[in-house]
């Protein structure tokens, strides 16, 4: 979902359950959808970053992005792209989390604290999705969780 932009676009309401929701997606989808999740990992290492991104992150360099399909009963839900200075230790988190989900990481380690504030997005192709800024208090870095909603998701 490279390429995603900030919009100011209002949501309407079956999307702004998602958007707004403070709580692991992960859990979410699969509880919402009645089935366990996969992950399917479509990409991960150093990846291009938008303007907006690299101002989030506070980046002037390269940004280790993953990208991952979530998908429950083989019908894709959502797609998560999250990213992270390259050469910082949430990188290295996300080198080793392979399959897994990342609220694995952000849900069960007390030093991941979420900021209160969501960035509603759109993707080039219209999908609609949010990104929520994430720190490691332990290391003071940044990552940035960006999550597009499918209509397997939206109209399920």
């Amino acid at each position: 979902m490279a390429l995603a932009e900030p919009t100011t676009l209002a949501t309407d309401t079956k999307l702004r359950r998602w958007s707004e929701l403070t709580e692991s997606m992960t859990a979410a989808v699969a509880q919402h959808c009645g089935g366990d999740v996969d992950i399917r990992l479509l990409s991960a290492g150093l990846g291009p970053i938008n303007s907006w991104e690299r101002n989030c992150l506070n980046l002037c360099k390269e940004a280790y992005v993953r990208e991952i399909e979530l998908s429950v009963g083989g019908v894709p839900r959502l797609i998560a792209r999250s990213l992270a200075a390259a050469e910082s230790p949430v990188a290295t988190y996300l080198q080793g989390l392979g399959q897994r989900p990342l609220a694995e990481l952000l849900y069960t380690d007390p030093a991941w604290e979420r900021a209160v504030e969501t960035i509603s997005l759109r993707a080039p192709s219209d999908l609609p999705g949010r990104g929520v800024l994430w720190c490691h208090q332990a290391h003071q870095q940044k990552l940035l969780v960006e999550e597009f909603f499918l209509p397997g998701l939206l109209q399920s």
